[in-house]
Formats: structure tokens, sequence, C-alpha cells
């Protein structure tokens, strides 16, 4: 099935406890900075609205849709002409896929899609994952009655679950899909944890024989896949792109095996800089991943010219640069590692600026 965006589904027999395992899954996704939306199957007449309520008395009264909107939520209700069962791929296509990273659906569990079951052994029924090969995960408060090697997961442990979930998302780039929502999701994380501001960084990722960037003027709260610029891997960048464009452009032309480029401007990192001299982390974990740091000083009226050859040099044989002042430049094979070398040098930089005001070690 084709979508939009991620889809996962939880299948699973009645009163296994679909519903429950999502009320707890929903928040911690919220918490690790996704925004979730569901698309549950109801399997009777279900009605929402309420008798003697004004939208209630407007579809009584023949109207085939009426939709509610206030300043908080809008809610349409939609009388089918037909009875035939909905279709997954149409309800999803219902909902505002650009500002979701992931839809979670309860029920479906006939269709072909990626789905974690929950198996109860309790419920008396048999197991759906020996005959469904779109099932990658069971989730289940028992041994599972036919031997698999799918992952099982603890029907109890509802972190266990959201991690993951996350991992499968992560996993997507690999799967083929869409490059950009993985883009859209590490420059949002980069904002909520405060690498960047609402407004400030950049981020790109390669997709075959281009490259996908923010645009210039990027909002981290407001940005969507569509809202991304594709620029090739040589020659000029089309207007709407970053500024940095070129940067990024230039570090994927020198090396061949750069998957992505994240920019941000994490404090402690801007701040442990400033002296324009490399930086050598005095952490253990610092060092683990770091033997130095290049700090680069550019001009503040020569950025736009200098920036793309000396940040893509310094990144010939680094994981990560700094431009003095500006900010955090980090090239990897995929988003995942460019944004762990972000964090870890931010992790590091923060460590040396406490050490240094309880003056345990000496500036570098």
């Amino acid at each position: 099935m084709l979508t939009p965006i991620p889809v996962l589904g939880f299948a699973a027999y009645s009163g296994t406890g679909k519903t429950t395992l999502l009320k707890q899954l929903i928040p911690l996704l919220a918490a690790r900075g996704l925004r979730v939306g569901v698309v549950k199957h109801a399997h009777h007449d279900f009605d929402m609205d309420t008798p003697g309520k004004d939208s209630y008395e407007l579809r009584e009264a023949g109207a085939s849709q009426v939709l509610v909107a206030s300043h908080k939520r809008w809610v349409l209700t939609y009388e089918k002409r037909r009875s035939a069962e909905p279709a997954l791929a149409d309800a999803v296509g219902h909902l505002c896929v650009d500002e979701l990273d992931l839809v979670l659906v309860e029920g479906f569990k006939h269709e072909s899609f990626a789905k974690i079951e929950l198996h109860r052994p309790s419920v008396g029924k048999p197991p759906l994952y020996p005959g469904d090969p779109n099932i990658i995960a069971v989730v289940t408060d028992g041994a599972p009655p036919v031997a698999t090697e799918l992952p099982l997961l603890d029907i109890n442990r509802p972190d266990a679950v959201a991690d993951f979930v996350l991992g499968w998302l992560r996993g997507s780039a690999v799967r083929g899909d869409d490059p950009r929502r993985d883009l859209v999701r590490y420059y949002r994380w980069l904002r909520q944890y405060g690498y960047n501001d609402s407004h400030s960084g950049n981020a790109s990722v390669r997709d075959e024989d281009g490259f996908w960037v923010t645009p210039t003027g990027a909002c981290a709260d407001t940005l969507s896949a569509a809202d991304l610029v594709r620029c090739p891997l040589h020659g000029a960048c089309p207007d709407g792109a970053s500024l940095d464009a070129p940067l990024h452009q230039m570090v994927y032309q020198r090396n061949t095996g750069a998957g992505a480029v994240l920019h941000s401007h994490g404090p402690h990192s801007v701040a442990v800089t400033l002296n324009g001299r490399d930086f050598s982390p005095v952490d253990f974990e610092g060092q683990y991943y770091f033997d130095r740091i290049p700090v680069i000083s550019i001009p503040y009226d020569r950025y736009l010219e200098q920036a793309p050859d000396r940040v893509a040099s310094a990144l010939t044989s680094h994981k990560i640069a700094v431009v003095r002042g500006h900010g955090v430049y980090a090239r990897a094979e995929n988003l995942n590692l460019a944004y762990k070398w972000t964090c870890s040098l931010e992790s590091s930089a923060k460590t040396y600026s406490i050490a240094r005001q309880l003056r345990n070690v000496a500036e570098v």
C-alpha cells in the first residue's frame, strides 16, 4: 500500500488491548518529537455526534457532510452513500499528512501494510503472524504459541514498543521510503532539543543523483516534506534552497560516501570555539568519537563566498567542523549518524564548559 506518510498498524482480536496500548504509546512518541495521527476501523454503525446538538440535527435534516470548526479543532462528519468497507489508503488520505510524521492504525488487519500484532494467550485466539507476512513484531504477555523469529515485545513495556516504532521509522530510508520525511524529523529534533532555534540551521539528505535540502528561512516547527528543495550534485541550486545549499553540494561532491549533512547552532559548541582554536574533547566519549574538531574562522561578509570550500575541505577528513561564532556542520553516511555527531559534540562542549567553571581542567 502506497501512502504519503509512514503507516504502522496494530492488529489483534477484539479484547486484546489495542486501544489501551495505543493510549500508552502515543504520549511516548509525542514526547520524542513525533506528530502522530490515528486511523481506527469501526465494525458497527458508530456515531460520534450527540442527539440534540446542532451538528447532529443538521445531518439528520439531510446534510451529507457537516464540518464543525473552532479555534481549537475541526470535525468532519461524512455520510457514505455506499456500504462498502473503507480502504485504509482512502482513510489516510483524509488526514492532513503534512502535519504528521506517523499514522498508527487500529484494525484493517486484512490489508497489506506493516503491522505489529498484539497477542494474549489468555484471549484464546490463534496468532495472526503465521499467516500475515506484513507483521513485523509481536507484542505479547506470554510465550508465542507458534515459533517465530519476529521481535517479541512485552505488552507491559510500552516504552520498549515506542523504541521499536522509532527504530522502524529510522529504517524507512533503507526500505526505500521517501527520505524527505526523515530529513524533516531530524531537523525538527535539532530545534526541539536546543541545537537550533525555530528558524536557524539547515539540513540535507542524499537522494540518488541529487539531494534534498531545507528551504531558506525554514521554520522547524512547521516544515513539511513538501517544503524541501531538491538540488543537483553539480550545477546551480534552485531558488528557495537554503543559502548553505552550495556548501552541502560541495560536501557531497568531495565525500562520495556522505548521505547527510546537518548544520546546527549548539550553544556550548559555539561558545567553547569562539577563541578560534580547534577543540579537543576532554571527556571519554568525546575523545572516543573525535580526535579534534577543526574550527574555521570566516569573515562575516565573506561567509557565502568562502564557506562551501572551507567547510567541505574540513569535512573530507573530519566527521564534524565548526565555523567560529556561527555553528556546527556534521556529515555522515546517514541522518542518524550525522545527528549523533552533532549531539556528541554538544555534550562534550557542555562537559568542558562545566569543568572549566569548576576549574577541573585546563583550557584547551
